[in-house]
């Protein structure tokens, strides 16, 4: 039996549009409102043009090494040890993902669907599953997130349809009464929690690079687009104040849902569709710190690293998420410009120097003898 060994397109996508929504289905509209306020659903369409330049971005960075994952670029860029030590930055910002994400997964759980387990109970399930996950591969995920992409869609467009009737128009006006600041503000904000940089470990894994590309950009919009809508409806069915008190926006608006009396407290949709999602995110972060390490220490196996790295996140989730006020704190505060530094001006400084150095390297090579031109392929292609 023929082994495959990367991932088709629609695939690649369809983890874009896992990761994009993510835990952002739940969390983001209540920060957009609370910042944009009847504006938060202009805010969610500028979060998106900045998520899609920032794709962009990534793309330009990775055509310039084709064929390069992300620590590999690193180290092509700015050399063998300082590339070493911008790897290990990153994977500690992905660590302190993999442990926020699992404490607003047991706060959630154990706060709104099943009070009386604990949330560490939880954490500890949903891990497991993530250990199963790593263990596979990444193209056992890709496989498995072409199973859940229809049904994500289906309850998609039924939490959609149920809620259209709801809906009153009136609760987003004014437009933009305070002008484009809070607007940019809010969009720029909640522009740092999708982390669409993870798959950038997993994009040479794609064969066509123009396909490859047009995934990346499609499944960033798409699941920015999602996102929008939940943000819309929440302010049209909920109104803002409602949307930006609650913990938990999105899960408030699919509780609302009434259709004559008959079609009722379905927010297990919504719980569905954030599980799934959930699941495809924690996942591709597990598999891209695996990668990582795998790639920093030149290691032949990566799966006995496995179990350690689970129980790192289950000793940060447990220390840092202490309550939802205090992590709602941090984002206000300091969320936003840790992650930029990863998601924009880290990316943006390597670009900038990745051109130079391949414009100086166009220059320098008619000027080198032949000997030397023939080994300077050679050390390119290497990692």
């Amino acid at each position: 039996m023929k082994r495959h060994s990367g991932i088709s397109a629609l695939q690649f996508f369809i983890l874009t549009f896992g990761l994009t929504i993510g835990t952002s289905i739940l969390v983001i509209p209540s920060g957009v409102a609370h910042i944009a306020r009847e504006d938060a659903w202009i805010a969610s369409l500028v979060s998106m043009a900045i998520n899609l330049l920032m794709v962009i971005l990534y793309i330009a960075l990775a055509r310039l090494y084709p064929g390069q994952s992300l620590y590999e670029i690193l180290e092509a860029v700015t050399g063998k040890w300082p590339g070493k030590l911008l790897s290990l930055v990153y994977l500690f910002y992905f660590i302190s993902l993999v442990g926020t994400l699992l404490g607003n997964l047991g706060f959630f759980v154990s706060g709104e669907v099943m009070t009386e387990t604990p949330p560490e109970v939880v954490q500890i399930i949903f891990l497991i599953a993530a250990i199963i996950s790593a263990r596979k591969g990444i193209i056992i995920l890709a496989r498995v997130g072409e199973l859940f992409f229809p049904w994500v869609v289906l309850l998609l467009l039924i939490l959609i349809l149920a809620l259209t009737p709801q809906i009153e128009w009136n609760y987003i006006k004014p437009v933009l009464e305070d002008g484009w600041l809070p607007v940019l503000q809010a969009g720029l904000q909640s522009s740092v929690f999708q982390e669409v940089i993870v798959l950038m470990v997993f994009l040479p894994l794609v064969k066509q690079q123009k396909s490859r590309e047009r995934a990346y950009l499609l499944g960033t919009a798409a699941g920015n687009l999602v996102l929008s809508a939940i943000v819309l409806l929440s302010v049209l069915v909920l109104g803002i104040e409602q949307t930006e008190n609650s913990t938990f926006p999105a899960y408030a608006l699919a509780k609302t849902i009434n259709i004559g009396n008959i079609l009722q407290r379905v927010e297990g949709i919504l719980i569905t569709i954030w599980i799934l999602t959930y699941f495809i995110k924690i996942s591709v972060l597990f598999l891209s710190m695996l990668q990582g390490l795998r790639s920093i220490f030149g290691l032949k196996r990566q799966n006995h690293l496995i179990y350690p790295l689970a129980a790192l996140f289950m000793i940060i989730a447990w220390n840092t998420y202490i309550n939802t006020v205090y992590v709602n704190d941090i984002i206000a505060t300091v969320w936003m410009k840790f992650s930029s530094l990863f998601l924009l001006i880290m990316p943006a400084v390597l670009y900038l120097i990745a051109v130079v150095r391949v414009k100086l390297l166009k220059q320098e090579q008619p000027e080198n003898p032949a000997g030397s031109q023939t080994q300077q392929p050679e050390s390119q292609k290497s990692p």
